[in-house]
């Protein structure tokens, strides 16, 4: 019960259960990258249903950066379509990145858009993308 109740919560507010696709901008300390692929996954944990996900595909945070990574940002509070998370370690390929913790996350999620600002280590990190349309897939 407790879980179908969070469900449509969700629903309710414009976010699909599962997993949505956002393309957007980054832009970290200064240096921007533009199409971005986001995922935003909701959790399956039942005591915490409005725990998510997210997923950067192929990013790199500055020009020196060598190569493209996919890291999660796990653990991140969904509540009302606001996006919060703090402390949390971001994940690549298995590997945690405590130097680059996670802090002061705020955002907005909706169906259409995405979009949240934080501190990622010391730089300053923003988001800002539109729901990628099934038929572009």
């Amino acid at each position: 019960m407790k879980r179908t109740l969070a469900l449509f919560v969700l629903m309710a507010f414009g976010f699909v259960v599962g997993a949505q696709t956002y393309i957007g901008t980054m832009e970290v300390d200064g240096y921007k990258r533009e199409d971005v692929k986001v995922t935003l996954r909701v959790g399956t944990n039942q005591q915490s249903p409005n725990v998510v996900e997210l997923t950067m595909y192929r990013v790199k945070f500055s020009w020196l950066m060598p190569v493209k990574i996919d890291f999660d940002i796990p653990q991140m509070k969904l509540e009302n379509g606001r996006l919060t998370a703090d402390g949390v370690v971001p994940v690549s390929d298995g590997k945690r990145y405590e130097k680059y913790t996670i802090h002061n996350l705020s955002g907005a999620v909706s169906e259409q858009k995405l979009i949240f600002q934080c501190r990622m280590g010391d730089k300053p990190f923003f988001f800002s993308g539109e729901r990628k349309n099934e038929s572009s897939k």
